[in-house]
């Protein structure tokens, strides 16, 4: 009776699983496309649907131009691994900590003044790995 349970239960997930990645892309793609259009600075006024729109076709067609072209992604998984994975492990968090405890001004401690170039050395520590990662990536070429 058990078995059964858990069969049907297993089958379930494998049968939500591709909806779930399916629900998930917009929410990560939008973030993206806002991203891009943060750094080509268009304002909030600007971004009409047509502007979203050619905005998502020109994100997508790049990445399918790119993809493409790739052969070896064993170089894209390791550059992104060695980079983003620093990045957000070590780098982000400091600086996050370091922003926080600025903005504090006075309210802030003296023992979290004391931290932040214990964490300023850990995103230091984390570049330096995340460039020995890239090194490293760029040897699979």
């Amino acid at each position: 009776m058990l078995h059964h349970i858990r069969k049907t239960i297993l089958i379930i997930s494998e049968l939500s699983h591709p909806r779930r990645r399916q629900l998930r892309f917009p929410l990560a793609f939008v973030g993206a496309r806002d991203g891009w259009l943060d750094v080509f600075k268009v304002p909030m006024e600007k971004r009409t649907d047509s502007v979203l729109n050619k905005a998502t076709i020109a994100i997508l067609s790049g990445v399918t131009l790119v993809a493409s072209q790739l052969k070896e992604l064993a170089f894209i998984m390791s550059l992104a691994g060695a980079t983003l994975g620093n990045a957000l492990i070590y780098v982000y968090p400091a600086l996050m900590f370091r922003s926080a405890v600025k903005n504090m001004g006075e309210k802030a401690s003296k023992g979290l003044k004391r931290e932040v170039p214990f964490a300023m050395l850990s995103a230091m520590m984390g570049v330096v790995m995340g460039c020995i990662g890239a090194k490293m990536a760029f040897s699979l070429l």
